[in-house]
């Protein structure tokens, strides 16, 4: 089958949608289907060139998901839709089309479906005010329902449910690992002599961090290691240099780093991986990840992840937004025989549920449907 990648989005980072999209465009290809990228994600546009996979680059302006680009949205739609079309009809026949941006899927679905190409939205990001109160969710709603929207939880499915989208047409798929893309034990990036805490996330509200590290402040011995960047980093500096100032902590156990050069020596480093998302989080590829890695995982309820865990037995699961209950989850996973069988139960769901084949698999047999 021919089938065409899009996402124009407002901004680009090489986070968890753009790995997905990269590795299922690999994994399709590699089953025989002709895969192609339109788009003017920066991060997806080098990294397709580099894949060898075609591509081309589009730039039709920003999505109307701020108040600015909502409202400009009414006059720039008709020269955006124009433009998408055109660029549709450049790749020539197409089977199905997999979107991953709001504007595509207001402005081209419509033209697809009618040209007979199966249209699929792939929903990775979070689901917040751009979307809830936005002036074309009603049109959006009503395009829902002449295609297929893939969600990667069934937590952030339930979401689209609850805005009016038809069960039939949501499907919960979870996003898969490419084990080779970690390397075996090594070199981390080294701490304290306490406990080893890991922590990968955006520096920002939705990704509960600063819940992280005021339990983190309430246990001794225990050392927490931040990688990520965002908004919320001089505000978490704030809050460790307070913390420290109040003298609850006995020595320096709390780092933020921008990044890490090799993933797979973080994971292996670390005695625990915390993902604590206080707000809908759609999956959590680094728990994932983790997991992939024999690394045991701290997620709060509110991690789309969660939805596949079972608490205790491949992994902790805790209440979001609450430091109480993670302070309650990071006492258990000191525990060391609940640890060792936290990280081989949760490389084994790791593997029966979290792998890239089967991710790609699962794609490849709904659009062939």
């Amino acid at each position: 089958m021919r089938i065409l990648f899009t996402r124009f989005p407002l901004e680009s980072a090489r986070g968890g949608a753009e790995i997905q999209t990269l590795s299922l465009m690999k994994g399709l290809r590699e089953r025989g289907h002709a895969v192609a990228f339109l788009g003017s994600c920066p991060v997806l546009l080098e990294e397709t060139a580099n894949a060898r996979l075609i591509h081309a680059e589009l730039d039709i302006g920003p999505p109307p998901v701020t108040k600015s680009s909502v409202m400009s949205f009414v006059w720039r739609k008709r020269k955006m839709q124009r433009r998408l079309e055109s660029a549709l009809s450049a790749f020539g026949d197409v089977d199905a089309i997999l979107m991953l941006s709001l504007s595509e899927k207001l402005l081209l679905t419509e033209t697809a479906v009618a040209k007979g190409i199966k249209v699929f939205w792939i929903e990775h990001d979070r689901v917040g005010p751009w979307l809830r109160k936005n002036p074309w969710l009603s049109q959006l709603r009503t395009l829902s329902e002449k295609v297929k929207t893939i969600c990667v939880s069934e937590l952030s499915r339930k979401i689209y449910l609850d805005l009016g989208w038809k069960p039939e047409r949501v499907i919960a798929i979870p996003n898969g690992i490419d084990f080779n893309r970690f390397s075996g034990p090594g070199q981390g990036p080294g701490a304290g002599p306490g406990f080893k805490i890991g922590c990968i996330a955006r520096l920002s509200p939705e990704k509960g961090v600063d819940v992280l590290v005021q339990a983190v402040a309430k246990i001794p011995d225990t050392d927490l290691t931040i990688v990520g960047t965002g908004p919320d980093e001089n505000y978490l500096r704030q809050l460790m240099n307070q913390i420290h100032a109040g003298e609850m902590l006995d020595r320096e156990r709390i780092w933020i780093l921008h990044t890490v050069d090799d993933l797979g020596a973080f994971y292996h480093s670390i005695d625990a991986l915390v993902l604590p998302s206080r707000d809908n989080d759609p999956f959590g590829l680094v728990a994932a990840e983790a997991m992939a890695c024999g690394t045991p995982v701290i997620v709060t309820d509110q991690c789309g992840i969660a939805g596949y865990l079972r608490d205790g037995t491949d992994a902790v699961i805790v209440k979001a937004d609450s430091d109480a209950s993670l302070v309650g989850g990071i006492r258990r996973m000191t525990d060391r025989p609940l640890r060792e069988r936290l990280r081989s139960e949760g490389l084994r769901t790791a593997k029966e549920k979290f792998s890239a084949d089967r991710m790609v698999d699962t794609y490849a047999k709904l659009i062939a449907e």
